[in-house]
């Protein structure tokens, strides 16, 4: 999937999200922030997305991705040209991000750098097929945030006058929102047209306006989130393995889809009135996902957009929250009651929500690398594509590599079509095995097919063969299932639940460090994990998480122990070592090696 992407029907059709979303009599302007300083403060959106990207590495890269078919006479210096005017024009897209104490800052640079690559494929006899496979592969190659570029163009030449062309954005500065006006104004520029002046308000300003309001306004909604996420389930996917461990297809990708298509006719009969297609479809997720584990407490994430002002439309920035949206489905009760269980939770989260790394920090909660925290499996909806045009002496369509890696262990994409909805089902392969990906979209099929004609039948008597295979009741009883629950087992026995191996990164934590320890080091670490974290005295078995440790918390430790110890830590030693007796023994030893130790 080409990175998350809230569309404008959703807010059209979740009427809470429209009421949370509504601003005060008397405006409330975005001020302008000055820009002598050199850094500038990151959107909550920025900071979420780079949280993520220091403390797991095992996850995807956080890129959006535009393709494009043209056909013509295309002018590669004029499509340069054009890339760097877009820079030029998007401060976003020359902006780097600077870890400073911790916390990441915006620098906006003045020259734009925006590289262009030409791949000629034109003596391959399968041009078009490598050009995707190729393009693939570029759409999941990670930038450096610190030094940039964060934009990338690639064009592959497939025959005399084909190409193909794969834009690739990291997250933090564009969103799928933002991709329209990008393809717009690099089509405009290509072409030599004149664009309207830049907005007024720009992102960095809304990123600065959006931070006073998390400030002045997540407070009272965070309450609502200590209660609803207190009874959070038990993980859904299986222990992570290293990310050189994680098992490989022969294609070199970590996610695959599987893709169906659900018509107009039975998507109407799963609304079932005045639920929308959003919610017909988290309610048949969420039973597929009882089904197939047993377990009847769910949390799904869905993305929103915060993009909710009329001058922040012809921005290209990051404008996506995630939401977790708590489930309960019982096996004795039907599909109609699930669906107005479900409307109803997607109305309390979304007047309830709060920027997504404020929330992770309240609720608190183990981190573990590769996981995606508080869910890990997502309903994503996304808008039907816009065609490409005003490419001058061009023909342009729409051009997709089937860009699936994803951060969840499971993430559903509903896409609109002419006569339904189009559903992919993507799944990561080192946390749900293969023997478990296929039944599992089987499953979904059967389910969608039964729902329709049987709405008050107990979901959980629903004929569902694929489903039955992962739910055998001899298998050993999930963490957190019912007891005498027939599906209680499944989750493990299928690949879906936590249970660490002998091997896995939870036991190796646990081998003793043979090396003595520094107690002038032991005693600094303990200042630092006790000033960040708010807490007088820490004992040796005080464990990071229990503590509240969070991301943030990693980054700031992080960067203290650099700056006092000269040695820079990675953030998976706070996952494998995270009692601070063992985080100093693994300190001491990494110190050693480390060429930046003083």
């Amino acid at each position: 999937m080409s990175g998350e992407r809230a569309v404008p029907s959703q807010r059209r059709e979740l009427a809470a999200r429209l009421l949370a979303a509504r601003r005060k009599p008397g405006g409330d302007a975005i001020p302008a922030v000055p820009r002598d300083a050199g850094l500038l403060e990151c959107s909550p959106e920025q900071r979420r997305l780079w949280l993520a990207a220091q403390t797991d590495r095992q996850v995807a890269a956080p890129n959006v991705t535009l393709g494009l078919s043209l056909s013509g006479p295309l002018d590669l210096g004029a499509l340069a040209k054009a890339l760097a005017g877009l820079a030029e024009r998007h401060e976003t897209l020359r902006t780097v991000f600077v870890n400073s104490g911790g916390e990441p800052r915006q620098m906006i640079l003045g020259t734009p750098d925006a590289p262009l690559t030409l791949v000629d494929l034109t003596g391959d006899p399968q041009a078009e097929e490598t050009a995707l496979r190729l393009a693939t592969a570029a759409a999941g190659e990670r930038f450096d945030l610190v030094s940039g570029p964060m934009l990338r163009l690639t064009v592959y030449r497939t025959a005399p006058g084909e190409h193909r062309l794969l834009l690739a954005v990291n997250h933090l500065v564009c969103d799928g929102g933002s991709l329209g006006v990008v393809a717009r104004d690099l089509a405009a520029l290509y072409g030599g047209r004149e664009l309207p002046p830049p907005p007024a308000v720009t992102y960095a300003d809304y990123a600065a306006w959006a931070r006073s309001r998390v400030r002045a306004h997540a407070g009272g909604r965070l309450d609502h989130w200590r209660e609803r996420l207190a009874d959070a389930p038990p993980l859904l996917g299986g222990e992570p393995g290293l990310a050189g461990d994680a098992p490989r297809h022969p294609d070199g990708r970590l996610s695959a889809t599987t893709a169906l298509h659900v018509d107009t006719g039975t998507m109407d009969a799963l609304r079932g009135g005045p639920a929308t297609p959003f919610v017909a479809v988290l309610a048949a997720f969420s039973v597929l996902l009882h089904r197939a584990t047993g377990a009847s407490g769910l949390t799904v994430g869905t993305v929103t957009g915060t993009r909710a002002r009329r001058e922040l439309e012809p921005l290209v920035g990051c404008f996506i929250n995630m939401v977790p949206i708590p489930l309960r489905v019982e096996g004795t009760e039907g599909f109609r009651a699930i669906v107005a269980r479900a409307r109803a939770e997607v109305g309390a989260a979304l007047a309830h929500e709060v920027p997504f790394d404020t929330l992770t920090s309240a609720v608190g909660g183990r981190r573990r690398p590769g996981v995606h925290p508080v869910f890990q499996v997502a309903l994503i909806p996304q808008d039907a594509p816009e065609p490409p045009g005003g490419w001058d002496g061009l023909r342009a369509f729409a051009w997709s590599p089937e860009v699936d890696e994803t951060a969840y262990d499971l993430a559903l994409a509903m896409t609109p079509t002419e006569t339904g909805h189009r559903l992919a089902l993507t799944h990561r392969r080192d946390r749900v095995p293969e023997r478990v990906a296929g039944p599992l979209a089987a499953g979904f099929a059967e389910l969608l097919g039964a729902l329709p004609s049987a709405p008050d039948v107990p979901v959980g008597d629903l004929a569902l063969p694929s489903l039955d295979a992962l739910a055998r009741p001899d298998t050993v009883a999930a963490p957190g299932a019912p007891a005498g629950d027939p599906r209680a087992g499944a989750a493990r026995s299928a690949g879906l639940a936590d249970e660490p191996g002998p091997g896995s990164k939870a036991a190796r934590s646990a081998e003793p460090v043979d090396e003595p320890v520094d107690e002038e080091v032991s005693a600094e670490v303990r200042r630092i994990w006790s000033e960040v974290l708010g807490v007088p005295e820490i004992g040796a078995d005080a464990d990071l998480f229990d503590l509240g440790g969070d991301s943030l918390a990693i980054t700031r430790i992080a960067a203290r122990v650099q700056d006092s110890l000269g040695v820079e830590v990675p953030a998976w030693m706070f996952f494998e070592t995270p009692t601070i007796g063992g985080f100093v023994e693994a300190l001491t030893t990494f110190g050693r090696s480390s060429p930046g130790r003083r």
